[in-house]
């Protein structure tokens, strides 16, 4: 009896139907079902690194990571230092400080060519700021410090509530972050002002700039770290309280020395502001060169700038005694800020002519300092925007630039 009931249990475990073949079975099945899974697992973790590498089946650039619209307060200005980098493949950005806001211009964008109005319209809403392009970069973006007001909110007024700056983009700061040995329509190119290599700052500290001091490595590191840096739109004015702003139709700060000029630039409240130094000059007129769009010396219409239009001769874009074409209109006389649309380059005004500027640069190891750009007083061609004036540091003659 033992036998046969042994004989049967093992048929039902071992025979067709029984229990170990269905459990080997179902074991098979769930081995097999767990395989096709990781295969399907696998086959979508693919499809989707080929998505984010080579874009979709439509062969179209992967959707970027969604960007946050930067911090603003109620008037729309940043609550803290916003950079702006609108290709990944470029060095060119943008930094707004807090306080500030890119401006939208009378032509319904940020850029105003010679000849057309270049007042500011509005504050370019917050959300529009990440789509800033590299070519806006370096066409010059102006940026404001307050709501776009006019006489205490009087839009029909002719003083703005607001100061202006333009960023000048220094994307490679070991290429970019130069002087230039600028010679004028008199001189030879052997001729270098201050005699020293400007390559050379061990040595050219004597005759360039006080390049030791905080003010100057703080503005040199500041430039390095935010790839640029921001000049005031139209030569400086006197806001009533010794303290420069850069406004549209104000009467220049002029009869000023460079010692005051230093001076005075320091009551500004925006980090690092100082009187503009030489090499900062100079990179705004390579950046210039570069980018810039000026009145030609006809009527016709605007010109890329060459080298001749700033070495040579400055009196198709700038206030001279002899300007020409456009810029000729109202030209000879000292004038307020931002008169002429065609004494502007890339949304920066009288940047040649109208008054020589003060700069912090030293002609010799004494009180000699040096102005640049000429002025309304001069041609075109006697006092270009190279143009390297020369006095005592106490001279009171020259505009201030911050």
């Amino acid at each position: 009896m033992l036998l046969i009931l042994a004989g049967v249990a093992l048929a039902i475990l071992t025979g067709q139907g029984n229990i170990i073949g269905n459990a080997e079975n179902a074991v098979g099945k769930y081995n097999n079902s767990v395989a096709y899974e990781q295969q399907l697992l696998n086959e979508i973790e693919k499809y989707f690194q080929n998505y984010l590498e080579r874009g979709n089946e439509d062969n179209q650039p992967t959707p970027p990571d969604p960007v946050e619209s930067p911090k603003v307060n109620e008037d729309g200005l940043a609550t803290e230092n916003t950079t702006i980098k609108p290709d990944s493949n470029s060095d060119v950005q943008i930094t707004i400080p807090a306080g500030f806001a890119p401006a939208i211009l009378a032509t319904g964008t940020t850029q105003s060519l010679p000849g057309e109005d270049g007042s500011v319209a509005s504050i370019m809403p917050a959300d529009q700021w990440n789509s800033i392009t590299v070519e806006a970069i370096n066409k010059g973006i102006v940026i404001v410090d307050n709501p776009i007001t006019y006489d205490g909110g009087n839009q029909t007024g002719t003083t703005p509530d607001f100061n202006e700056y333009v960023w000048i983009p220094i994307p490679d700061f070991e290429e970019d972050f130069r002087r230039t040995a600028w010679y004028g329509p008199y001189y030879t190119e052997s001729y270098q002002v201050g005699k020293h290599p400007i390559t050379d700052e061990a040595t050219s500290s004597s005759y360039w700039e006080e390049i030791n001091t905080t003010e100057y490595t703080d503005m040199k590191s500041s430039i390095k770290k935010f790839k640029g840096f921001y000049i005031g739109r139209y030569e400086a004015s006197n806001n009533g309280n010794n303290i420069p702003q850069s406004k549209y139709n104000q009467h220049p700060w002029n009869k000023i020395s460079q010692i005051s000029a230093i001076e005075v630039s320091k009551n500004i409240d925006i980090e690092n502001a100082h009187l503009m130094y030489g090499i900062e000059y100079d990179m705004t007129l390579n950046w210039l060169l570069e980018n810039a769009e000026i009145a030609s010396e006809t009527n016709e219409k605007n010109k890329n700038m060459e080298i001749d239009d700033v070495q040579i001769n400055s009196a198709s874009w700038g206030n001279f005694k002899n300007s020409v074409g456009d810029a000729a209109n109202g030209c000879g006389v000292l004038r307020n800020t931002g008169s002429n649309e065609a004494w502007k380059a890339n949304n920066i005004y009288d940047f040649a002519g109208n008054e020589s500027e003060w700069t912090q640069e030293k002609y010799s190891t004494g009180t000699i300092r040096v102005g640049r750009g000429g002025s309304y007083y001069y041609n075109g061609e006697t006092v270009p925007a190279v143009y390297r004036s020369i006095n005592v540091a106490s001279y009171t003659g020259d505009v201030v630039r911050i």
